[in-house]
């Protein structure tokens, strides 16, 4: 039975949009205004991964989970590099988020990266067309973290770390000098006005699993990747196959958007009381949201209700980034 689901949100697209993800939610899978709501530290990546491997020190796994689905990249290490948004203050900066790429714009930057970064690095397009592969033409002493851990943050707090961050810093800075003017270039249609970066992510090794769940199953990049770095108990399942399945008691669910999630089948189990646990976890900023459910709230008639104002008031208390969506 499905235990624990995990929206990734690994671009980090919902991650800046919650309200809206938490009221489809609720609207498609009411019963869990009945359950406990609760903002915490790690994003929802870290939190998987933490479920998923012994908890090791360091950067996201993420860039080794989706490499592994690669089988084309070879030779040296590869960097992850995604077109993002930098948010400027009076004395620092932060990352607001990645973006999206029309595919006319993303094969026009992949032709120029190639053309001006030539000696420095290799770039590969991706079918994605939401980041880069970047292969260094030497080997680099650097980490750099994934974005979904940088949300928000002063850039004091994420920059790149090891004997060679200030290539990257200098790369970072050309690639800044080189999307400036075609802001402003009337030749490019679809233009992406927040786009003014490029993030550099490194690739570390693909953790070793260590896990206790009898089914991980899902869809998207990074089950995909999960799957083929040989995570243990990978099932290629839908959700009402799961439910069927009464052999199978602690499963986990991997999705990289909530819109992957069956909520309409996963209500009804809900109602039916075929779930006795649930725990979703959310993106919110550089945080999650868990939402964790059990069986006998269905029973608890005193058990109060969220309505779904009074829901945000209470994540607006435990967070003050957090807004209640304008239509509310």
């Amino acid at each position: 039975m499905i235990q624990q689901i995990y929206i990734t949100d690994y671009l980090s697209d919902a991650a800046a949009d919650t309200a809206a993800v938490i009221e489809r939610l609720t609207e498609q899978c009411p019963v869990l205004l009945k359950a406990d709501w609760q903002v915490v530290s790690a994003t929802p990546l870290s939190a998987l991964f933490d479920t998923l491997h012994s908890v090791s020190p360091g950067i996201s796994k993420v860039a080794a989970i989706l490499r592994a689905r690669q089988t084309s990249l070879k030779g040296l290490p590869a960097l992850c590099l995604l077109p993002v948004h930098l948010g400027l203050q009076l004395d620092t900066f932060s990352l607001k988020g990645t973006v999206p790429l029309s595919p006319e714009v993303y094969a026009y930057l992949t032709d120029m990266l190639q053309q001006h970064f030539q000696q420095d690095f290799i770039v590969h397009a991706t079918a994605e067309q939401r980041f880069w592969w970047v292969q260094p033409n030497h080997l680099l002493d650097v980490q750099c973290p994934w974005p979904q851990d940088c949300l928000y943050q002063q850039a004091f707090q994420w920059q790149p770390q090891g004997t060679h961050a200030s290539l990257i810093r200098q790369w970072t800075n050309e690639s800044q000098m080189l999307l400036h003017p075609l802001s402003h270039d009337q030749n490019l249609p679809g233009w992406p006005a927040q786009l003014n970066s490029l993030w550099f992510a490194s690739v570390p090794d693909v953790p070793v699993w260590k896990h206790q769940w009898q089914a991980v199953f899902g869809t998207g990049a990074v089950f995909d990747g999960l799957r083929v770095s040989e995570l243990p108990a990978v099932k290629q399942l839908s959700m009402a196959q799961m439910l069927e399945d009464a052999s199978i008691t602690n499963a986990l669910m991997v999705v990289d958007q909530p819109d992957q999630v069956d909520w309409h089948s996963l209500s009804a189990a809900l109602q039916q009381g075929r779930i006795s646990t649930l725990e979703i976890v959310l993106p919110l900023a550089e945080r999650s949201i868990r939402v964790t459910y059990r069986k006998r709230y269905r029973w608890q008639f005193w058990r109060k209700t969220y309505t779904l104002p009074a829901l945000f008031d209470m994540l607006e208390a435990s967070l003050p980034s957090f807004k209640i969506p304008e239509s509310l």
